[in-house]
């Protein structure tokens, strides 16, 4: 529980026992809480400064904290609270203190609670754990983890979002989280996905993350370290599956033959091997551990002899097991060649021209007679057997060379015409024959390779290819593979390939070496629709020769045009006022796709129509714009006009072009002269030819329409004339001859359309002396207000807006608007003065008008200014200013981010331009606008498909009354991000493909897709892993094809990994295996695996007795590489069986009757093997059989005497090991059989008395016997005598680990400081262990129970440490699982519970609540009287943790205690009468001891207790004026019956408030 979770808990206690209690307490506490109280709240980690809120405030008043706290202050004057340190709320996350005010003192009780910010991230128990899975674990198999914490709240608090973020690269864990009933914290479970393999990979390292709910999130990251345990899955596996040795016949028994290897994936005794060889073994024995073969007798194998030599050749199966449960095993086989001294083969040497030639070669056009090689033949024996002579048996039946000798060197020679088309290659069988008896022979084989010559020409395959492709086909598409052959050889038959036209575009690109065509850049059908490739092949003779072919290619069309105007800005004019529908201009568009790709459509976008609405149309079809309405050059003049075209194809393309639209004025607007009314005042002297005054005239036509022309129509009696361009009135003569006083001018104006003015212009001139002047009634001008006018067609009502006056005059007075109101909206009374509107006012168009108003009484004249100010009504809808119709969001875009501002404008004022946004229309509220600003933000994961669209409605509001509301569309458009990697249709690829399988053939399609779009969604193809060699491609499409040519033989296996990327920036890829077998064909001939065979056979053995196995070999597989032994010719002495090779015979032999009749003891054979191919193919050797003789020896062991370890936990079965007798005899006189006559009288062995394998009989107990001396004897199975020997063996049991370790340990209690430091030694634990070694090492771990990690144990000594500092408060014991293990394998444990009891030390002292505590009391209470309970906790227990109370300090400090408090419950008393008028706020200091011993160990905390003495009306007032006054008698009768002024009396009251508050009355003495 966190401090915060402590505090909720000690307030609720507290509210409880409050309520419970004050009913008893109502009447004992005189004493009530504070009336006035402020909640607030303010986010924790905001800035010092940061303001909270207000208490509410009295004027006159100021205020204080009663106890000044350190994280806020007080502004005394406004009562705003502010930040004075940084908050945090999971340290403390509520305030109450009380302010309190001036005099009269009055509380206020404020409670600040501090809100959550998600400043913690989410926290593991340990940054790190370990875990273990068997490998043998199903999918599914779960592991509690500990599940993460926040101490955040709310939604910023842990979610149940756990992932594995690394180290899971191969998919096996998953996490499943399961929501706690309690509400606590969820169960999150490490669960396996897969099969596990433990020798793929034996540790994981997952980096697990949590995250929790803020925004933005946090995470918190957990390393989970996995061990994978061994099971015994694995057999042990032969370094070869067959062993070959060759041994001298006579070696010694005991010699060492060979060592043969084994290995075992796994681990411990499931990867521990013992080798063994078969029950029937009797020549060859293994060691169990080293893997060592002997001889264990004299040898005899199947043998073929002459006078001199001998071979023989002997198979022993050799088992390797491991010691897993169950145990697995593996075979194999030693064929053991027995050499005899005397015998040696012929050595044939073939040497070539030239000698560093590894094969003999000879020109198809050489001459008969021409050298060809040279053979030369050695033989180690001397005499007749090294004396050898050659021939050739087959492969030359054409006769075509010949052998001559020349000085013991055979000469191969041409004998014939040879053509290498017909024959490339001849096989000569060569065969040196010595002249022992009986001969000894050698076989060699001449190969001949027939030289080309150049004499034939490429040849194509086609004569024409043709092909279609996409114009979007990325570079190195698959185009055509072309093939030609040449019947020539060598350089002659190497062909390159080609473009010699026809590829002038760079498109396509072609393999010199294998004539694959692929494109090499991106096709344009808009550009070339067809291409004609001519390829030519030429071979690599000296004097090449050339082949030509034509490739056709056709080019698809795609929609990859859009269309194109031919400017982006297009000029053009219309003159205004024609009468609609009128054509403004054609547009026109180029596509050059085909069909529906290049068809192109025109539109106007939405942004336009709600630019100019029903302003202009456009025709589709034809392009033709359009207006639908006249158009007004004074309104507009000119038209941004967006126009868009778009094509047909999917998806389609557009582009956009803007016509600037000019409006030709016409002369339609008439000349208005404004001010209409002139006046102005000359003097006489004035010179001929001044600038008397101008008027002016304006036009809203331009240029020439707008030129005005002025002309006098009346008056000024040729005194005055006007300027015809300007408008400037001209002095023409010498006024000072005028004979009036005043002259009244009139003076006309037209355009140059002669058009006039419809009201002339009124000028009234006088001379300055006679002008007289006529004040208004305000100096200052005059200011009115008035509402414009309401609706959209405006009232045409005249409304009063002012009245202007002049000061009195007897004359009549007439008033004029001269300038300020050139639209005329107003008018005046000429008599009266009174302004009113002439037309509709609009604020919009006009906020202030400031008038000239004149008044003219005969010759004089008065002018003042009145200013009108308009006031708003809301008659204006929001406008929104102008956007996009069409927004891009990406699909990917995060939850809160800005996608659009709506901005709207409103031309009222004040609240009617205030406006509000809100969303009409917004699908699946995924959007979300703010209401001030109009941004609108993504509100959801967009969950919708890439270049699908989301319609927003904005709807603005002002806040008139009532208010108006405008809408606006916008679609979004989600816009694709490369946000998914392509996907393989499967998880691996196989596939098979025979090994002549042509150059560029395409054989297999890989598949990936990408669900983004466009590039992002374009996958590409390579291979990265397992070609080294070359041999495979991928086309951009997936497929492979053969890139070199395969050989089975070779390598009939391929592991690539394709790797299939996207074109996205940055791009995404993934990968997939696939595997390739390659598939034979019999392009090899079987082999025999030796070049002869010997075989012996004991005499007089029965017809069908086995003699021996023939063995080949042919590199080919299936039925090519069935095998088939045949005898050529019949005879009656043996058979073979044609599938397995073995001999066998057909007749009895006596050995003495065929060396009688023969001269020799051995039969020859020669076999044929032949493969199963279509066309099949062969091989021969020959086979030589001894027929053996019997004899009789005593056995005699190969070793003595024996000694063995062997392991106490070998199962019972288990072979111990194997002694090995050797008789010289053979059959029934050399069989040895063995018994067991001593040393074992528990019998917990056994012996196979025919192989001499010893066996546990009995379990083995090191403990109890771990040394046995055993005796065997070995004796034959001689007919007339058996002969025996005896000897010993020595069994040391080993020891296993089959005892866990056993604690002597009795104490399983400790009772431990609370205060004791970090590395203080608990206790030493103990164990034994009567295993042996390492089976004996023990170590200590605490295996649970280990909160906190609190404790820590030395693995090796058993020493428990304190590793982290206890808290009695927090955890008060401990159960901690101590476990030892031994350092065997597998390992074995003990486990023990031992507690920890944690002992209290006052360690804390008393805490009180934060709540601050301000009583009120009345004054006069009696003395004792309760006034209120404080309390404080201790968490520490027993006198630690009992509180102890007493009052310290009381203000103010005059010397009297007026209070005091019981020690045990804290209620605070009263001692003395209270008196407000003496002391009205008392502040007591209270201690909380705790009762810890000694006293000097005691901790206490203080607190404040305020008391506030309210006022209780126990005061009189009190005069504090004079008692008398004197009053002048004479004054007195002079004001009697009026009432004079004699003194004022005062009284004063202690009392506060009404209470001291008085009022005064007469009582007598009035009369």
């Amino acid at each position: 529980m966190t401090a915060m979770g402590r505090w909720h808990v000690v307030l609720i206690a507290l509210a409880l026992i409050t309520s419970a209690g004050a009913g008893a307490a109502a009447e004992q506490m005189q004493s009530r809480a504070v009336d006035t109280g402020v909640d607030l709240r303010v986010p924790e980690s905001q800035p010092i400064g940061t303001i909270v809120g207000k208490i509410p405030t009295k004027p006159g008043f100021t205020y204080r904290f009663n106890e000044s706290p350190k994280e806020f202050i007080l502004d005394p004057v406004s009562g705003e609270i502010k930040t004075n340190i940084v908050l945090d709320r999971e340290s403390v996350d509520r305030y109450a203190f009380v302010v309190l005010s001036s005099q009269p003192t009055y509380p206020i009780e404020v409670r600040i609670r501090v809100t959550d910010v998600n400043d913690n991230y989410p926290e593991f128990p340990e940054p790190s754990i370990a875990v273990a899975f068997s490998e043998s674990a199903s999918p599914g198999t779960k592991l509690l983890l500990d599940a993460a914490t926040d101490k955040d709240l709310g939604e910023n608090g842990i979610t149940n979002d756990y992932r594995i973020v690394d180290g899971d690269n191969e998919g096996k864990f998953r996490l499943n989280v399961t929501v706690n009933p309690s509400g606590q914290t969820s169960y999150l479970h490490l669960e396996t996905t897969g099969k596990l393999d433990r020798e793929t990979n034996d540790f994981y390292v997952l980096n697990i993350s949590a995250r929790d709910g803020g925004n933005p999130p946090k995470y918190g990251y957990l390393q989970v370290n996995v061990t994978i345990l061994d099971v015994n899955d694995n057999p042990p596996i032969f370094d070869q599956s067959d062993f070959s040795v060759s041994l001298n016949e006579s070696v010694l028994p005991g010699t060492t033959v060979l060592k043969v290897t084994a290995t075992d994936s796994d681990l411990g005794d499931n990867s521990k091997i013992t080798y063994e060889v078969t029950d029937t073994e009797k020549q060859f024995a293994v060691d169990p551990e080293s893997g060592v073969i002997t001889t264990i007798k004299k040898l005899s194998c199947p043998q073929y002899c002459s006078n001199t030599t001998c071979n023989m050749t002997c198979v022993l199966t050799v088992i390797a097991k491991d010691h897993g449960v169950p145990r697995q095993d593996a075979r194999s086989y030693v064929t053991v060649n027995l050499i005899d001294a005397n015998d040696h083969d012929p050595v044939i040497t073939f040497t070539y021209v030239p000698s560093t030639a590894s094969f003999a070669t000879v020109d198809e056009n050489a001459k008969n007679g021409s050298l060809v090689a040279a053979i030369t033949v050695t033989d180690a024996d001397a005499g007749l057997n090294g004396i050898t002579s050659v021939s050739i048996i087959s492969g030359n039946e054409l006769n075509h060379f010949r052998l001559e000798n020349s000085s013991s060197v055979y000469i191969v020679h041409v004998n014939g015409v040879l053509d290498r088309e017909e024959i490339s290659k001849y096989n000569l069988t060569v065969v040196a024959t010595d002249k022992g008896i009986p001969p000894r022979t050698a076989t060699a084989f001449l190969v001949i390779h027939v030289n080309d010559v150049n004499d034939h020409e490429p040849v194509f395959e086609k004569s024409e290819y043709s092909t279609v492709l996409s114009e979007l086909a990325p570079p190195g598409t698959y185009v055509a593979g072309i093939t030609a052959t040449d019947e020539d050889t060598g350089v002659n038959a190497e062909i390159f390939y080609d473009f010699y036209d026809g590829n002038q575009q760079q498109w396509f690109f072609i393999d010199h070496l294998t004539g694959l065509v692929t494109t090499k850049s991106l096709l344009d059908r808009e550009i070339q629709g067809s291409v004609e490739l001519n390829v030519s092949a030429r071979d690599g003779g000296p004097n090449p020769k050339w082949a030509y072919t034509r490739l056709k290619v056709t080019i698809l069309d795609e929609n990859d045009e859009a269309p194109s105007f031919p400017q982006t800005q297009i000029n053009a004019s219309l003159s205004e006022n024609i009468s609609p529908v009128k054509e403004i201009l054609i547009l026109t568009a180029s596509d050059y796709d085909q069909g529906t790709n290049g068809s192109v459509s025109y539109y106007l976008p939405p942004s336009t129509e709600r630019k100019y609405p029903n302003t202009f149309i456009l025709d589709p079809v034809t392009g033709q714009l359009s207006t639908i309405v006249e158009l007004d050059r004074e309104k507009t003049s000119t038209y941004e006009i967006l126009v868009l075209a778009k094509d047909q194809g999917f998806p389609p393309q557009s582009s956009t072009a803007t016509i600037l639209l000019q409006v030709v004025d016409v002369n339609d607007n008439d000349p208005i002269f404004y001010p209409q009314r002139y006046v102005t005042s000359i003097a006489e002297d004035m010179p001929v030819g001044s600038k008397v005054i101008q008027i002016k005239a304006f036009d809203d036509d331009e240029g020439d329409n707008a030129k005005i022309t002025y002309t006098l129509e009346s008056g000024g009696d040729g005194y005055f004339d006007v300027d015809p361009s300007t408008g400037d009135i001209i002095l023409q003569k010498d006024f000072r001859k005028a004979m009036r006083t005043f002259y009244s001018l009139r003076v006309s104006c037209k355009d140059n359309g002669n058009r006039r003015s419809v009201e002339d212009a009124d000028i009234e001139i006088i001379k300055k002396s006679q002008m007289k002047s006529l004040d208004f009634e305000n100096y200052n001008g005059y200011t009115f207000k008035i509402v414009e006018n309401e609706g959209i067609s405006k009232s045409k009502v005249s409304r009063f807006v002012g009245k202007v006056g002049t000061r009195k005059t007897n004359d009549k007075v007439t008033y004029y608007i001269m300038e300020g109101d050139q639209r005329r909206v107003f008018k005046i009374d000429e008599h009266a003065g009174i302004i009113s509107t002439e037309s509709t006012i609009d604020r919009e168009e006009k906020v202030n008008y400031h008038l000239k108003v004149m008044a003219k009484s005969g010759l004089a004249y008065g002018f003042t200014t009145v200013n009108i100010s308009v006031l708003d009504i809301n008659d204006n809808y929001p406008v929104f200013i102008e956007g996009r119709d069409e927004i891009h969001i990406a699909e990917n875009m995060a939850v809160g981010q800005e996608v659009y501002f709506a901005r709207a404008i409103d031309r009222d004022s004040g609240s009617n331009r205030t406006i509000s946004y809100t969303l009409s229309y917004n699908s699946d509220n995924s959007f979300r606008i703010s209401e001030t600003t109009g941004v609108i933000y993504l509100n959801k994961v967009i969950t919708s498909e890439p270049s699908t669209t989301l319609s927003i409605e904005v709807t603005a509001t002002d806040h008139g009354k009532p208010a108006l509301a405008t809408k606006y569309g916008i679609t979004a458009i989600i816009d694709d991000v490369n946000d998914h990697t392509p996907v393989f249709d499967h998880t691996s690829y196989e596939t098979s493909l025979f090994e002549s399988t042509l150059v560029n053939t395409r054989f297999f399609a890989i598949s990936a897709s990408d669900a983004d779009l466009g590039s992002n969604g374009q996958i590409s193809y390579s291979i990265t892993e397992g070609n080294t060699e070359g041999k495979f491609g991928v086309f951009p499409d997936g497929y492979l094809y053969v890139k070199s040519l395969l050989d089975r033989e070779e390598k009939d296996y391929y592991s690539l990994t394709i790797v299939a990327y996207d074109h996205g920036t940055p791009p995404r890829s993934s990968q997939v295996p696939v595997v390739i077998h390659v598939l034979d064909e019999n392009d090899n001939s079987p082999q025999f695996t030796n070049t002869t065979f010997i075989f012996k056979l004991k005499e007089n053995e029965p017809p069908d007795t086995f003699v021996g196995k023939l063995t080949a070999i042919d590199k080919d597989i299936g039925r090519n590489a069935e095998l088939t032994f045949s005898l050529p010719f019949i005879q009656n002495d043996f058979r073979i069986d044609s599938r397995n090779g073995f001999i066998k015979t057909l007749r009895s032999f006596d050995r003495e009757s065929l060396a009688q009749s023969t001269g020799q003891n051995y039969i020859t054979l020669t076999v044929t093997v032949s493969d199963n191919g279509r066309i099949k193919l062969s091989d021969s050797v020959r086979v030589t059989i001894y027929i053996t003789d019997v004899n009789d020896n005593a056995p005699t062991f190969t070793r003595t005497p024996y000694g063995v370890d062997i392991s106490e936990g070998a199962s019972v079965g288990a072979s111990v090991t194997r002694i090995f007798a050797s008789d010289a005899d053979e059959g029934l006189n050399g069989d040895i059989y063995y018994k067991l006559i001593g040393g074992d009288d528990l019998k917990k062995f056994v012996l196979d008395e025919g192989t001499g394998q010893l066996f546990i009989n009995k379990p083995l107990d090191r403990e109890t016997t771990d040394h046995y001396k055993l005796i065997v004897m070995a004796h034959d199975s001689g007919q007339s005598i058996r002969l025996s020997t005896t000897t010993t063996i020595t069994v040391d049991v080993l020891d296993e680990n089959d005892n866990a370790p056993v604690f002597s340990q009795t104490q399983m209690k400790v009772f431990v400081l609370e205060t004791e430091p970090v590395n203080k030694k608990i206790i030493q634990f103990h164990a034994n262990d009567a295993d042996l070694g390492i089976n004996n090492e023990l170590q200590y771990s605490i295996s649970s129970g280990n909160r906190k990690e609190t404790f820590f144990i030395d693995s090796y000594s058993g020493e428990l440490f304190l590793h982290k500092h206890l808290d009695y408060e927090d955890l008060t014991s401990y159960v901690l699982n101590i476990s030892v293990t031994d350092n065997g394998n597998p390992s074995l444990s003990s486990s023990i519970p031992f507690i920890v009891n944690v002992i209290d030390a006052n360690d804390n002292a008393p805490i009180f609540t934060n709540t601050a505590i301000v009583r009120q009391i009345r004054e006069g209470i009696p003395k004792h009287t309760p006034i209120v309970t404080v309390t404080a906790e201790d968490p520490d227990s027993g006198l630690n943790g009992k509180v102890w109370y007493s009052i310290i300090h009381q203000e103010p400090h005059n010397g009297r205690r007026h209070f005091a408090i019981n020690n045990v419950t804290g209620v605070i008393h009263t001692l003395l009468p209270i008196d407000r008028e003496s002391i009205d706020t008392f502040r007591i200091t209270v201690a909380a001891y705790d009762r810890a011993e000694p006293p000097s160990a005691r901790l206490s905390a203080e607190k404040l207790v305020t008391v506030i003495v309210e006022d209780i009306n126990d005061n009189a007032p009190v005069f504090v004026s004079m008692n008398a006054a004197v009053v002048n008698s004479e004054r007195l009768g002079r004001s009697a019956g009026r009432g004079i002024y004699i003194m004022n009396v005062l009284a004063r009251d202690l009392d506060s408030g009404t209470n001291g508050l008085v009022t005064y009355k007469l009582i007598h003495g009035g009369q």
